[in-house]
């Protein structure tokens, strides 16, 4: 395999290690989402959710998109998806309980 491939993925593996981070794109798998709604979800400041966000994009894990005032963001990349959802598969956790936990 490419050594660029173990680049890409082990910064995506990097940003998702943060357990805030990995949070918030298992919340994004089943549905979009603008800032205001991430916030509240996980009770964190706009701010710090920003910063979250933006790493998330710059690695391609996520993308916005503009609705009127807001930017809602979805899941970029189907081959983190994949491997989350086989996480949550490995580790029998069902979506709905890890995202209250």
């Amino acid at each position: 395999m490419d050594t660029n491939w173990y680049d890409l993925y082990a910064d995506k593996l990097k940003a998702l290690g943060h357990p805030v981070r990995l949070k918030l794109v298992i919340g994004l798998m089943n549905n979009e989402c603008n800032v205001t709604k991430i916030c509240k979800g996980l009770n964190i400041p706009q701010a710090t959710t920003s910063q979250h966000l933006a790493i998330l994009k710059n690695k391609g894990i996520i993308k916005g998109r503009r609705d009127g005032t807001s930017i809602c963001y979805s899941i970029e990349d189907d081959g983190v998806r994949e491997m989350l959802n086989k996480l949550l598969e490995a580790t029998e956790c069902e979506l709905e309980d890890c995202q209250q936990a």
